[in-house]
């Protein structure tokens, strides 16, 4: 019985590379995008709440919109003075904005938000009706 080989070593690395390219574009970090802050929506069972990361943001920099089954959230991190040449600058700075799709319907008028240390938290309570869903 002759034994058929299937590939070569070769074959094998270049399967190996495919893999790691798609490990590496599943792991990639969001937050490279400095338009697009990182966040977490969390089912809490009678609400939904985001939590985003808006580091060095005020309250008054931030603007939150319900639009339909979308909660918006969009703001402005300071930027580096006019006249200063940043030797390097690796912070995110300047306009940021994000659209988070619910998948509930929200109480609109119970929606409440705060932010403290650099996270925004965006509490939105369900409708009774759709509390238990």
């Amino acid at each position: 019985m002759d034994i058929e080989r299937f590939g070569t070593t070769a074959d094998l690395d270049e399967l190996i590379a495919i893999r790691d390219r798609i490990d590496a574009l599943s792991t990639r970090d969001v937050a490279a995008d400095a338009s697009r802050p990182r966040a977490d929506l969390l089912d809490l069972g009678s609400a939904l709440q985001l939590r985003m990361e808006v580091p060095g943001v005020t309250q008054e920099d931030l603007e939150l919109a319900l639009q339909g089954q979308d909660l918006l959230v969009a703001g402005i991190r300071e930027t580096i003075e006019e006249g200063i040449t940043a030797v390097f600058s690796e912070r995110p700075n300047g306009p940021f904005h994000r659209v988070v799709r619910l998948p509930t319907e929200v109480d609109r008028t119970a929606v409440t938000a705060h932010l403290r240390e650099g996270v925004l938290v965006v509490h939105m309570p369900k409708p009774r009706r759709a509390a238990g869903a």
